[in-house]
């Protein structure tokens, strides 16, 4: 699930004002970071109902005026982009056990707008993203501690035209297997952290194959009442392999491999809130600023999420 998908198709527009690619394809990637932030997963699991559902709701808000281009030394004027989303999420926990974890699974449909302008140039779309679909596994390590596993794919299902700036699809798939951990150090201390490793296929309209990219989201916070939480938020972002286009690694105007394989990287942290009601629902806002930020936007990230559980 990725909410920031602008400038999906910018390696064209970047070829045309005689510019290299960005890391991975126009800058983007089907992670979403900072998506998952206070009790990434649900606690005491073997406890829980043996159909057990969660239903998730997100809004996302992006917003970058700052484009880095590390391969260049320098950064790309005249840019502005924001994007919005809403998200539902819908959560399955099942009785079946595998590995001795229960087995379950997760959806999540993205509606999205995009809006980007850069040297003088600007584009807008709204539509349906990209589909997220998982099998996870949750293993309960004892009642303040949860372990999880899963391996997300991302369906290309939103629009996407490759000579518009704006998309609301990658037009690639990307598999990515993922590993969560929720734990109580104490009554009052959550500490939630979320590591993934996205494996990207080809954009066939492109020819283009972004890098893998490692990444993690992380999360810590404090109970200051028994219903609300105060803590810090945020993610990391790290390409390890080179774009490729046509079968090769991808290259300056000059037809000469960029040197740092045009990978990208970032960092962000900031403050969030978490708040519990009706007994088992919660909601929670995250804000993470970016930084050391190389071939990708650099901006600011809202997160807000509302979940309610119920089982059958």
């Amino acid at each position: 699930m990725n909410p920031t998908r602008a400038l999906a198709p910018l390696p064209l527009a970047l070829a045309l004002l005689s510019l290299p690619t960005l890391a991975t394809e126009g800058g983007v990637d089907n992670i979403g970071p900072g998506t998952d932030g206070f009790y990434i997963l649900p606690l005491d699991v073997d406890h829980l109902p043996d159909h057990m559902f969660a239903f998730n709701l997100y809004y996302n808000h992006y917003e970058a005026t700052k484009l880095d281009i590390s391969s260049l030394g320098g950064k790309v004027p005249q840019v502005k982009i924001r994007s919005d989303a809403i998200i539902p999420r819908l959560d399955y926990l099942s009785p079946l056990r595998v590995f001795g974890g229960r087995l379950g699974g997760y959806i999540a449909q993205p509606y999205l707008k995009q809006q980007v302008a850069l040297f003088g140039m600007s584009d807008q779309r709204e539509s349906m993203g990209d589909t997220t679909i998982a099998p996870i596994i949750l293993w309960d390590l004892g009642k303040n501690l949860t372990l999880g596993a899963a391996v997300e794919i991302t369906v290309p299902t939103g629009e996407y035209d490759a000579s518009r700036l704006a998309n609301t699809s990658n037009n690639f798939y990307t598999y990515k297997p993922l590993v969560s951990v929720t734990w109580l150090p104490d009554e009052r201390t959550e500490l939630s952290i979320k590591t993934t490793y996205s494996f990207n296929q080809e954009n066939h309209a492109t020819d283009y194959r972004s890098g893998q990219i490692f990444h993690f989201d992380y999360s810590a916070s404090y109970k200051v009442t028994d219903n609300l939480s105060l803590g810090i938020n945020g993610y990391y972002l790290k390409q390890t392999t080179d774009d490729k286009q046509y079968g090769r690694t991808v290259t300056n105007i000059y037809g000469e491999e960029v040197n740092d394989g045009v990978r990208g990287q970032v960092f962000a942290i900031g403050p969030a809130v978490y708040f519990t009601f009706l007994e088992y629902a919660s909601a929670e806002v995250r804000w993470a600023k970016e930084f050391d930020v190389e071939n990708r936007p650099q901006g600011d990230m809202l997160w807000a999420k509302l979940t309610i559980p119920f089982a059958l």
